[in-house]
């Protein structure tokens, strides 16, 4: 069973302790729509929050940077394992990926903040980028992630001490969840010429909530990076 239930396309991973579950897709003509391509970008993560709002202590422009922090964060870390999961010949890939870092550069100079790329087309974010296809990706989940400063990012003392302190900040049924941390992610791969999905994956994750950050978002973006196309035949 266990055989047949990998050649699905739809597929129900259990790792571990980990639930965590996969969904697939790629375009018939994948080869024939990206035949051209030779650079692809990574935009800004889209965090869709899902919990209970963070108490009184903590201002909206302090969530506003969090929530830009952690998109940063994601981005930074997908970047970085498909990098690796390139690297030294595992799974080379044919086309060239954009730093995050020269791609937000490049959408502060145009007045584009964070935010404001979520909301904009595969069509636009390629122009504007100056490449072929784009990455986009959303993270939806039930809390918000603290330890950030391996990204070098600083989110500031306030908000880690509401986060840090012990205390878990998304409750239902007026009870605390303790141990888990729902996060579901899509990741999709978009022809920059008119905006058609060319590669996407779904992963739904159940996890312990005081894993380190890093942990939490490196894993999601290994299982990315392993089923990442372009892939070039090995020699």
């Amino acid at each position: 069973m266990q055989k047949l239930t990998s050649l699905l396309l739809l597929t129900l991973f259990v790792m571990g302790t980990t639930a965590c579950s996969k969904q697939y897709f790629i375009s018939n003509d994948f080869k024939q729509q990206t035949k051209t391509h030779q650079l692809v970008a990574i935009a800004p993560v889209e965090m869709i929050f899902t919990g209970t709002p963070l108490g009184s202590s903590v201002s909206e422009k302090d969530v506003i940077a969090l929530e830009e922090g952690e998109s940063k964060a994601f981005q930074t870390s997908l970047f970085n394992q498909l990098q690796f999961e390139t690297s030294d010949n595992r799974k080379p890939i044919r086309i060239e990926l954009q730093s995050p870092a020269k791609s937000n550069r490049m959408l502060e100079k145009k007045g584009i903040s964070i935010r404001d790329s979520w909301e904009m087309t595969p069509e636009e974010l390629a122009t504007t980028l100056g490449v072929d296809a784009v990455i986009q990706t959303k993270v939806y989940k039930t809390q918000y992630l603290s330890d950030l400063a391996s990204f070098g990012i600083d989110i500031g003392k306030k908000v880690i001490g509401v986060l840090s302190g012990g205390k878990s900040i998304f409750v239902t049924g007026g009870q605390k969840l303790e141990k888990t941390n729902d996060i579901r992610a899509t990741c999709h791969l978009l022809n920059g010429k008119d905006g058609e999905s060319l590669w996407s994956m779904q992963l739904e994750d159940a996890t312990d909530w005081q894993q380190p950050t890093p942990e939490i978002i490196d894993r999601i973006n290994r299982r990315f990076a392993n089923n990442f196309p372009y892939r070039n035949k090995r020699k």
